[in-house]
C-alpha cells in the first residue's frame, strides 16, 4: 500500500527590533485525503471450512474442529449488485477449557464486496472493553490495513489465564474479523502475551488470504 505524507510550513520573519513581522505562508487547512483502497478485487471464497489449512490448525488450534457459521449460505447484493459472500467459521475443541488441556479457539468473520471494516473494529473495541489488560494498535503488512485488539482476564480479576485477541483487516473488497482465544492449561499461568497472539492472529489472517482469488 502506498503512502502518501503531506507536510506544510509558514516561515515568519522578524524584521530587527521593531514589532512587526512579514505575513505567514497561507496555510490549507482542510484534511489530508484518505487512504485509497487498494484496486485488488477478490471474485471467489472457499466454503467456511476451507478458509484454514490444516498445519495452521495443527500449530494454534490443535484438536479444534469446524463448525460453519449461520450466515455462510446467505445471498444478497451491495449496492452495485454484485453479490455479497459471508463466512463465519469457528474452530473449537471438543473438550472444555481445563486444567491439563490445551484449549484454543479461532473464529473467522468474513465479508466480500461490503465494506465492514469500521463496523468490525467497533466490534472488537466493545470485546476487549472489559478485560483486566487491553490493547489495540495498527498493524502494518496485512492487507491495505489492520488492527489489533488484545485483552486479557477481565476487570473483575478472573480468568487471568485466558487471552484473546482480534485482528481486523480490510484487502480491496474484502473485510475480515479473525478471533484467537486461547486458555492456558496451568491455573498458575498467565494468558498468552501481546506478541504471540498477534503471530498467531498474523498467521491465521494470511491464510485466509491466500485462498482467495
Amino acid at each position: 500500500m502506498n503512502k502518501v505524507t503531506l507536510a506544510a510550513a509558514a516561515a515568519v520573519v522578524m524584521i530587527g527590533g521593531g514589532a512587526c513581522s512579514a505575513p505567514s505562508a497561507e496555510v490549507s487547512s482542510s484534511p489530508p485525503p484518505a487512504t485509497p483502497k487498494s484496486t485488488t478485487k477478490f471474485t471467489t471464497v472457499p466454503d467456511a471450512c476451507e478458509l484454514l489449512e490444516r498445519e495452521t490448525l495443527t500449530k494454534y488450534a490443535p484438536e479444534a474442529s469446524c463448525r460453519p457459521g449461520a450466515e455462510d449460505d446467505r445471498q444478497t447484493v451491495n449496492d452495485k449488485q454484485e453479490p455479497i459472500i459471508r463466512r463465519g467459521p469457528r474452530w473449537e475443541p471438543a473438550h472444555t477449557a481445563q486444567q491439563g488441556k490445551f484449549h484454543a479457539t479461532v473464529e473467522v468473520n468474513l465479508t466480500l464486496g461490503l465494506d465492514t471494516y469500521a463496523e468490525d473494529q467497533e466490534s472488537a473495541q466493545r470485546s476487549i472493553s472489559g478485560s483486566a489488560v487491553g490493547n489495540e494498535r495498527p498493524i502494518a503488512g496485512i492487507g491495505d490495513e489492520a488492527s489489533l485488539y488484545y485483552g486479557v482476564g477481565d476487570k473483575q480479576g478472573h480468568n487471568g489465564n485466558l487471552a484473546r485477541g482480534i485482528l481486523v483487516s480490510r484487502w480491496g473488497n474484502v473485510s475480515l474479523r479473525v478471533f484467537y482465544w486461547h486458555y492456558q492449561a496451568a491455573a498458575s499461568d498467565d494468558g498468552l502475551s501481546e506478541q504471540q497472539v498477534l503471530k498467531a492472529l498474523k498467521a491465521i489472517t494470511r491464510d485466509v488470504y491466500d485462498d482467495l482469488s
